[in-house]
């Protein structure tokens, strides 16, 4: 009886342990959205070169984000969704190098390097363990 316990609590942790999914989501690719929004944060930001792009943290975050940019750290922090806003945190990074994120130091996400320098603006979304990466030449509203 006792192994029978063993092996259905094994059974249970195991099934509630779930993976980290991602799905990814391709705008066409076109020149940047020709927009006051767009060209705003362009101008802000200085990232008028084609290798820079903004990587936007969206909905429902509460967690340690980190990337790294190649070599180079860019973002570590907490970051914690507005909820009115649907916003959590934005960092600007080289689209020309290797982009991994890390969820509190545990889940990995790579995003892709043949895609990235196609788009300006890429956002992350979240729901449980499921990433939805959106790449776009659109910048969205968050007010």
């Amino acid at each position: 009886m006792k192994k029978f316990n063993i092996i259905i609590f094994c059974l249970f942790v195991f099934i509630s342990c779930s993976t980290v999914k991602t799905s990814e989501i391709y705008g066409t690719e076109m020149d940047v959205v020709d927009n006051v929004r767009s060209k705003v944060m362009i101008k802000k930001f200085n990232a008028h070169d084609k290798n820079k792009s903004f990587l936007t943290f969206t909905s429902e975050f509460d967690n340690i984000i980190t990337v790294k940019n190649g070599d180079s750290l860019i973002l570590d922090k907490r970051g914690k969704t507005m909820p009115m806003l649907g916003f959590t945190t934005a960092c600007v990074i080289f689209n020309d190098k290797e982009i991994i994120i890390t969820i509190d130091k545990k889940q990995e996400i790579k995003l892709n390097k043949e895609q990235l320098p196609k788009y300006k603006f890429i956002y992350i979304g979240k729901d449980k363990n499921h990433y939805k990466i959106e790449y776009t030449n659109k910048a969205r509203s968050f007010m």
